[in-house]
């Protein structure tokens, strides 16, 4: 069965439809009341929805199946400056919501969320770890305001480096994870990272969790161990459950920036990966390479007929 593509929150096919507007507290500030603040968002947010909408509607056209929502579809939706506002009922958000879930469930499309880089899934400190239940609480919120069940994933990295290593960091994620409420954990998915956490270290911390692992083909050439991905995808795909197990995907964008994104996917560099996952059966493939949707129509004509709406 060929494969699902898709790619990161922006379009760049279609004109001014960025997803991801976003509202600045500074910029709130200059405003006379709390209403006209929300007032502010509200404008933000709706514009973010219809974009999406968009996007989804280019996805069908074009056949792809694979998508993450722009993290800040509601503008300041972890922020004080939004309290005592249920933008998941406000009567100009709440249409749109629905019909993006409609849609993604119509389509059949596979979603996700990623919460920012201050989201450290092992943070010690309460103050940090608060960052990452503001994010996952939100992102439920979210999806269940579009009417999308579990599968509807959020992605988190497991975080920073430990004193104790690496056998440390593992812990203190596993106990933090132990803290997020099951409408969290049963949307988590963990995604191996390229500093700190190897694939290899990561598909332990899903293992002993209980839930599934992205992996990510760019991080582990910037991160390992000298493992074989070969000797870790088919453990990798067995901790998925409710939907095919996704990769990541991306090239380093030069020898000299190995962790930045390439404009495209360099589908030689890509080969040996892509044909190592299709030997496993079913997978979603996420695109991350800067050129976003282009990048991944592009990959899918460097490789005819692997991936579906080819």
């Amino acid at each position: 069965m060929p494969a699902g593509l898709g790619f990161v929150s922006i379009c760049l096919s279609e004109k001014d439809c960025s997803p991801a507007g976003d509202v600045t507290v500074k910029s709130l500030e200059k405003l006379p009341d709390a209403e006209a603040r929300i007032g502010r968002i509200r404008r933000i947010a709706k514009r973010n929805l219809a974009n999406t909408l968009r996007i989804l509607s280019f996805m069908k056209w074009h056949g792809l199946s694979v998508y993450r929502f722009a993290t800040h579809l509601i503008p300041l939706a972890t922020h004080e400056a939004t309290a005592g506002w249920e933008w998941w009922a406000d009567p100009e958000l709440q249409p749109l919501l629905e019909r993006i879930g409609r849609e993604v469930k119509r389509r059949g499309f596979r979603v996700s969320t990623h919460p920012p880089q201050l989201c450290v899934l092992n943070a010690p400190e309460p103050q940090v770890f608060q960052w990452v239940e503001k994010y996952t609480a939100y992102h439920v919120r979210l999806f269940e305001a579009m009417g999308l069940d579990e599968r509807a994933k959020i992605v988190l990295h497991v975080g920073r480096r430990f004193a104790g290593g690496v056998a440390a960091g593992l812990r203190q994620a596993e106990k933090n994870m132990e803290r997020l409420p099951p409408a969290v954990r049963s949307r988590l998915v963990v995604e191996n990272d390229d500093r700190t956490y190897s694939a290899k270290d990561t598909l332990k911390l899903c293992r002993q969790a209980g839930v599934p692992m992205v992996f990510d083909w760019h991080h582990h050439l910037c991160r390992s161990d000298g493992e074989d991905f070969r000797d870790l995808l088919p453990d990798v795909f067995a901790t998925w459950r409710d939907r095919p197990p996704k990769v990541h995907l991306s090239s380093p964008k030069d020898g000299r920036r190995s962790r930045a994104h390439a404009d495209y996917v360099d589908p030689e560099g890509a080969r040996p990966f892509l044909e190592a996952v299709a030997a496993l059966g079913d997978f979603d493939v996420m695109v991350e390479a800067k050129q976003k949707d282009l990048a991944a129509l592009r990959l899918r004509d460097d490789f005819p007929g692997l991936f579906a709406g080819g």
